[in-house]
């Protein structure tokens, strides 16, 4: 973002006329914590990633900007190999009597690499190990990315919970109670992909699931079902809260979160005519749907909802070679997105009463591994354990303060947005100017004016401020301007590592009235992005 202009404006002074404010920032009227929700990620391969040096760059990294909470991955019973990645574990096997042997060795050592981070593991007991699996299975017609899985219920249920019991003391015993406590448990990854005649055999398997992971700690947080289809969602939670218990043959079964995915384009629709193009309304409009649904449980008014996978666009493994328009995922795009999303929810739960306890990004750092810059693929980090914006965006809303403060737009809907936040003695304004029709370079600029009240009288704040644009604090831009190398390979990484660290772009102050106000006039670029720390001087 370029800022041309900065003004401080009096608003009682002889002979002059305040210009009205397009966001007035009410640094007094609190709305509440700001909760971070956003603070997740995941991936597909996750357990081959994380313990590989880019992974052990990015978890670092999350910990030391405040990036991420907590990380999902699939696989964590069975093994498998896609795209040349071997994806999961090998917990379980048996002896020649059929007798289970446990080893958990790998699976510690990537939650250690977590934990040791800062941050917490979010548990799939997912999928079935190749002992536990039928003969004869239910392949799933494959789900709207065509992905495939054997969707089925164990051979033996008591090896089963067995299992999950083991793994879950293993946890306590390697962690702690206290911190597995804080972590979440799910059973599985998208049930919406299992034929319908199994859906019974789904439900028996949350059942069991809730079983045996709260007869080890009955405070150990379950849910689920990480679903994508409100036609599954539906008869799902009608079995949560008035369907037979497969194991205690009592009404319902607990459930202490909920758990949907929403991407922006998901399916078949990626280049396919006509063009769609993601929109954070889908997100807003779905979310909306599902809090109508969610209220014909009124025993489930409360429950946290975890929207624990979204992205620009499903399909992880396709890549700009083949699809041009996923360069949303490479560029300022991404970020920009995020930060309307988070926005968007926050507003759906101040204003609708649904507030969204944990969004979960899709990606890790599959192009970092392979030495790919810029493919494509959904993923934090690229080649030479380069930041994608994608990354900056969550090391931008990591400077986000405890409290959030109620911003008034003075014309509803449009590009420009503003999150506040504030502590005891700072103030954060993440202005964004981003419509998601645009595509990747739009053209112009607009007039943006900030009206703060509620300041301290008459003292001085300076303002360091951060721009995310084409200039900026974009690893994407600056690798187009190195010539876009395929590589990290015996190249000057200096400019990516410069680019990639959040820097400050711009410092000036202002004075707040005898009224506690203040004024910002500034000229935005479109597709571009400003953080501004307020700090006071005295």
């Amino acid at each position: 973002m370029k800022i041309k202009l900065f003004i401080l404006a009096l608003f009682v002074m002889s002979g002059a006329v305040a210009q009205q404010p397009t966001f007035e920032v009410k640094t007094n009227d609190i709305l509440g914590n700001n909760t971070e929700f956003w603070k997740a990620a995941g991936s597909d391969h996750l357990f081959y990633h994380a313990l590989k040096p880019a992974g052990q760059y990015l978890l670092k990294r999350m910990g030391e900007t405040n990036s991420h909470h907590y990380l999902r991955s699939h696989h964590t019973f069975n093994q498998d190999t896609k795209h040349g990645v071997i994806r999961g574990q090998n917990v379980y096997s048996e002896d020649e009597n059929g007798n289970p042997i446990y080893d958990f060795s790998n699976l510690n050592k990537v939650f250690k690499a977590y934990v040791k981070n800062g941050i917490k593991p979010i548990v799939e007991y997912d999928y079935l190990p190749k002992a536990l699996t039928r003969k004869q299975v239910n392949v799933s017609r494959g789900n709207d990315e065509g992905m495939t899985m054997i969707n089925s219920g164990p051979n033996d249920w008591k090896k089963w919970s067995d299992l999950m019991k083991a793994t879950t003391q293993n946890f306590i015993d390697q962690f702690g109670i206290q911190e597995v406590r804080t972590w979440y448990f799910e059973v599985w990854n998208e049930p919406d992909g299992w034929l319908e005649g199994e859906w019974d055999v789904f439900y028996k398997m949350y059942d069991v699931f809730v079983d045996a992971v709260t007869s080890v700690d009955s405070k150990l947080r379950v849910g689920g079902p990480a679903c994508y289809h409100e036609y599954f969602l539906k008869p799902f939670l009608n079995h949560v809260v008035n369907g037979t218990n497969y194991v205690t043959g009592k009404k319902g079964t607990h459930i202490d979160f909920i758990s949907y995915h929403v991407y922006g384009l998901s399916g078949k629709w990626l280049n396919h005519e006509p063009h769609i193009q993601p929109q954070v309304q889908r997100f807003s409009q779905s979310l909306l749907w599902l809090k109508r649904l969610i209220s014909d449980y009124p025993s489930l008014k409360g429950t946290p909802f975890h929207l624990n996978e979204w992205g620009l666009s499903s399909n992880y493994y396709r890549t700009v070679a083949d699809y041009p328009d996923l360069v949303y995922r490479n560029s300022i795009s991404s970020p920009l997105f995020l930060f309307k999303l988070v926005d968007a929810l926050y507003q759906i739960g101040d204003q609708y009463n649904f507030p969204t306890s944990l969004l979960l990004y899709w990606g890790f750092t599959w192009e970092a591994d392979e030495n790919e810059f810029f493919v494509g693929k959904r993923e934090l980090l690229t080649a030479g354990n380069t930041p994608k914006p994608i990354q900056t965006g969550f090391e931008m809303l990591a400077q986000l303060l405890p409290k959030r403060v109620n911003v008034v737009k003075d014309k509803k809907g449009g590009r420009l947005g503003l999150m506040a936040t504030k502590s005891t003695n700072k103030i954060a304004l993440l202005l964004y100017n981003y419509q998601e029709s645009d595509g990747e370079n739009p053209e112009g600029s607009d007039n943006v004016y900030i009206k703060l009240t509620g300041l301290k009288k008459n003292l001085r704040y300076t303002v360091e401020s951060i721009a995310l644009n084409d200039k900026n604090n974009n690893t994407y831009q600056t690798w187009r301007s190195m010539g876009s190398p395929e590589s990290a390979d015996g190249i000057d990484l200096s400019p990516l590592k410069t680019a990639g660290v959040l820097r400050i772009t711009h410092q000036f102050e202002i004075k707040a009235n005898e009224k506690g106000e203040g004024k910002i006039d500034m000229v935005v670029d479109r597709s571009a992005a400003t953080l501004m720390i307020l700090k006071t001087n005295d």
